[in-house]
C-alpha cells in the first residue's frame, strides 16, 4: 500500500471523529415542516395562476412573440451563413408554429379580444382555419365591438383577400388604433396594404418594421457571437486538455474518492439541510404576516432562500474537521485566481452551452419546446432600473454563490458521504433542478448543468469555478432579455 493511500485511510477513519449528535426528533419535525412549505408554495402557485393569467401573462406572451417572430422575419435579410448559426444555435425554424402552441395554451374565456386576433393570425399564417374570434365571450358591449372588428380584418386578410374593398383604408385606420406597434401589426398591416395593391404604403410599413427590429437584430447577433466565441475557445482548451490526458496517462491515477473524504457524515449534513430549510420556511411565514412584510419579502426574498442554511452550515459542519466552512468550500484564498481554474471553468461553460443546445435540439425533434415562462423573466424586462440593477444582482451574483454553495457544498457532500461520486453528482443535479421547477425540456438543461458544476467541485474541491460558470450562464441569460425582449 503506498503512502499516500495511507495518509486517505488515516483521515477517512478519522474524519467524523468529532462527530456532532442531532436530535433524530428535531430533525424529522424540520423535514415535515419543509415537505409542508414545498406544498403550500405549490398550492399557492397554482393559485395565483388564474389570476396571472388575466392580468400579466397576457403583456408578457405578447411581448415574446413579438420579438421572436421580429427576428425570425429578419433572418431574411442576413447572410446565409448567419442563417444557418441562427438555426444551429437554437432559432427554431418553426417559432409560429411554438408560439401558436403557447397561445392556445395561455387563453381562456376571460383573455381579451387582441390575443385572440393574434392567435387568429398565428392560426391563418399556419394554414389553419381562423376560428379563434369564435371563441371570445362577449363581456361587454365595447368587447364585442372589438371582437367584431377583428373577425372582419381576419376575414378581409386571410379568408378572402380577393375582396379588396374601399373600407381598408378604414380597416388600417382601425388597425393603427387597436393594436400596438409590434410583429402583429406590422405584418397585417403590411398583407392589407399588399392585398390593396398600395404599393407606398406597403414599403413605408417595411421601413418602419426593419427600425422596429433593428436593436434587436443587432442585440441577437451581439449574443450569437458572445456565444459562439466562448464555445470555440472552450473547445480548444478541450482539446488541449484531452491531449495533455492522454499524453501523461492520467488515467492511471487515484480516483478522487481516496483523494478527499467527506468532511461530515451524510446523517449531519442531511440534519443541517432540513434544519436550514425549516428556518427559511419559518422566517417567511413570519414576514408575510408583519405589517409591510410582502414589500420585505420582494426584497429580500432571495436572502431569507439562501442565509439561514449557510449561516447553519457555517456553525453546525465547518469545524468538524477544525478547519472552516470556506476551507471546505475551497474558498481558503478567494481573492487570489487559481490559473488551473480558468480552463475548467471554460470547459463547463462550454459544455454546458453545448449540453442545452443538444438538449432543446432534442426536445424539438420529439415536439416538445421549452416553455417561454421557463426563461421570461418580468422584473427584467418591466421593471424600472432599480428592479433591472436588484434582479440582476440577484441573478448573476447572488444566486451563483449561494447555490453552489448548498446544492453543491452541502447537498453533494453530504451524498458523498454515502453515495459514490457519479451517484452524489446525479443525486444533486436531479434535486437542484426540480427546486426549479420547470418544464421537462428546461428541467434535462438544468440537471445538465448541476452534473457539470458538480464535477467541477469534484475535481478541483472548490466551489469557484462552479460559481463563475454558473455566473456566466445566468449573465447571457439576463443579458439576451433586458438586449431583446426589454
Amino acid at each position: 500500500m503506498s503512502h499516500d493511500s495511507e495518509i486517505s485511510e488515516s483521515r477517512s477513519g478519522n474524519v467524523h471523529s468529532n462527530k456532532r449528535r442531532f436530535s433524530p426528533i428535531v430533525t424529522v419535525s424540520c423535514l415535515l415542516l419543509c415537505l409542508s412549505g414545498l406544498g403550500l408554495v405549490l398550492w399557492g402557485a397554482m393559485t395565483a395562476e388564474a389570476i396571472l393569467e388575466t392580468t400579466m401573462v397576457s403583456r408578457d406572451l405578447e411581448r415574446v412573440a413579438s420579438r421572436l417572430l421580429g427576428l425570425e422575419s429578419r433572418l431574411q435579410d442576413v447572410s446565409t451563413f448567419e442563417q444557418m448559426l441562427y438555426r444551429v444555435w437554437g432559432q427554431s425554424a418553426d417559432a409560429q408554429d411554438e408560439i401558436r402552441g403557447w397561445y392556445v395554451e395561455a387563453l381562456d374565456d376571460s383573455s381579451p379580444p387582441l390575443d385572440w386576433f393574434y392567435l387568429g393570425v398565428l392560426q391563418a399564417e399556419g394554414d389553419l382555419p381562423v376560428d379563434a374570434m369564435q371563441r371570445t365571450v362577449y363581456e361587454t358591449d365595447e368587447d364585442e365591438a372589438t371582437t367584431e372588428f377583428f373577425r372582419k380584418l381576419l376575414d378581409r386578410t386571410y379568408v378572402h383577400p380577393e375582396h379588396s374593398s374601399q373600407h381598408d383604408q378604414v380597416l388600417q385606420a382601425r388597425l393603427a388604433e387597436e393594436v400596438p406597434a409590434n410583429w402583429f401589426y406590422f405584418h397585417v398591416a403590411e398583407q392589407l396594404a399588399k392585398q390593396s395593391h398600395d404599393t407606398a404604403l406597403e414599403e413605408h410599413l417595411r421601413e418602419q418594421f426593419v427600425r422596429f427590429t433593428d436593436p434587436q437584430l443587432w442585440h441577437a447577433r451581439v449574443l450569437l457571437g458572445i456565444e459562439c466565441s466562448v464555445v470555440g475557445l472552450g473547445v480548444f482548451v478541450l482539446l488541449r486538455l484531452g491531449i495533455r490526458y492522454w499524453r501523461t496517462g492520467q488515467a492511471r491515477s487515484q480516483p478522487r474518492d481516496d483523494v478527499r473524504p467527506s468532511p461530515w457524515s451524510f446523517g449531519e449534513g442531511f440534519a443541517v439541510l432540513v434544519r436550514g430549510g425549516a428556518i427559511t420556511i419559518l422566517l417567511i411565514g413570519g414576514m408575510v404576516l408583519v405589517p409591510n412584510g410582502d414589500r420585505m419579502l420582494e426584497t429580500y426574498g432571495s436572502l431569507f432562500l439562501y442565509i439561514p442554511t449557510a449561516i447553519l452550515a457555517a456553525l453546525l459542519l465547518g469545524r468538524s474537521q477544525g478547519s472552516s466552512l470556506f476551507a471546505v468550500l475551497g474558498f481558503q484564498r478567494p481573492f487570489q485566481v487559481r490559473s488551473s481554474f480558468l480552463p475548467v471553468v471554460v470547459s463547463i461553460l462550454t459544455l454546458g452551452l453545448l449540453g442545452d443546445l443538444c438538449i432543446v435540439l432534442g426536445g424539438e425533434a420529439f415536439e416538445w419546446s421549452v416553455n417561454w415562462r421557463d426563461w421570461f423573466l418580468p422584473q427584467l424586462v418591466w421593471g424600472s432600473q432599480e428592479d433591472l440593477l436588484k434582479i440582476g444582482f440577484e441573478v448573476v451574483l447572488l444566486a451563483p454563490v449561494f447555490e453552489e454553495i448548498i446544492f453543491r457544498g452541502l447537498l453533494y457532500t453530504t451524498l458523498r458521504a454515502r453515495c459514490t461520486v457519479p451517484i452524489s453528482i446525479m443525486g444533486s443535479a436531479l434535486i437542484f433542478a426540480l427546486a426549479h421547477g420547470y418544464g421537462f425540456v428546461a428541467f434535462l438543461t438544468v440537471f445538465w448543468s448541476g452534473l457539470l458544476w458538480a464535477w467541477a467541485y469534484e475535481r478541483t474541491g472548490s466551489l469557484i469555478p462552479g460559481i463563475c460558470a454558473h455566473a456566466m450562464n445566468n449573465g447571457l441569460v439576463v443579458y439576451s432579455l433586458v438586449a431583446i425582449f426589454r
